[in-house]
């Protein structure tokens, strides 16, 4: 038996077969909603999240694939167990190819120890699903993040940044990037050793996203590089936000251990133009503005030409 106690749903009409359902189940620990329709039991799903949902096929109001289909609305990982009636089996055959239900059990019961045994097992399937599902997201999670700052790999930032640029162009809409580069990072890695430049990005990341709109992306473009795409953004907005990040970092030097570093960033801002085909060409006109921002001595923001 599951160590914690299963949240089950009963939507039959039988009262003497619902009570009798409720009884046994109550018995063995389990937490017991029970509704004698199938109306009554889609409107249950909208108040409480159930492991495990035992639904008659022919019932007033909705019938028990209705049921079925609105409890996978409502989440996905539900188990459904069908009851139905020996001569028709045709609709719990459908809610198994269909419906994604767990079983049927037909009525009248052999004995409860059938029920107990396919609860049971259907909501720890739930459970497995649901560690599968978690599992998954972590997978894609690792898959789109950059794992020392939480930001979004390169691979990542330029597909989503893609579907954006697409967007703006088709709606005419201002899109504005800023590419944020550590100024002299080699020389400070040299001089305080690696463990400072993996501080030193992880706090430039930090204060980027402390700038960033939710709507924003914020890629690791390579090393101690990142890229900043803003949708609906003018070029001088874009310009104000990379110098308030800039402004930040060079107001606070970056303590490790005793040592005091001062972090100083260079930045190039440039906007989409009808004439853009791609994000990558709004990349690269950041990158030559960064470039000029290195030139020109560094810790400044510069704004393509």
């Amino acid at each position: 038996m599951p160590q914690a106690p299963i949240r089950i749903l009963i939507a039959e009409d039988d009262e003497s077969l619902r009570q009798l359902l409720v009884r046994y189940l109550t018995s063995l620990g389990h937490d017991v909603d029970a509704v004698p329709d199938g109306t009554t039991a889609v409107s249950a799903l909208g108040g409480t999240r159930y492991d495990v949902i035992v639904t008659d096929v022919i019932m007033p109001g909705h019938n028990g694939l209705e049921v079925l289909r609105a409890a996978k609305e409502f989440d996905r990982l539900t188990e459904v167990i069908v009851l139905t009636g020996a001569p028709d089996l045709s609709t719990a055959v459908k809610a198994l190819r269909e419906g994604d239900a767990y079983d049927y059990i037909v009525k009248p019961f052999p004995n409860v120890e059938i029920l107990r045994a396919t609860v049971e097992r259907a909501a720890e399937r739930r459970v497995l699903r649901q560690q599968v599902d978690r599992l998954q997201r972590e997978l894609q999670r690792q898959a789109t993040t950059d794992s020392l700052t939480g930001s979004l790999n390169r691979r990542a930032f330029f597909e989503l940044g893609e579907r954006e640029f697409a967007r703006a162009a088709r709606h005419h809409e201002p899109l504005a990037l800023a590419m944020v580069d550590v100024d002299r990072f080699k020389n400070i890695e040299e001089q305080f050793g690696p463990a400072s430049g993996d501080a030193i990005v992880t706090r430039l990341a930090q204060v980027i996203k402390e700038q960033m709109r939710t709507e924003d992306l914020v890629g690791r473009y390579w090393a101690d590089k990142f890229v900043c795409l803003m949708p609906a953004t003018a070029p001088d907005d874009a310009l104000r936000v990379a110098e308030r990040i800039r402004g930040v970092l060079a107001g606070s030097d970056l303590e490790i251990g005793d040592a005091r570093i001062p972090v100083r960033i260079s930045a190039g801002v440039a906007a989409r133009q009808d004439a853009d085909r791609s994000l990558d060409t709004l990349v690269r006109r950041a990158e030559r503005a960064l470039r000029r921002s290195k030139d020109q001595g560094g810790n400044r923001v510069a704004r393509e030409q």
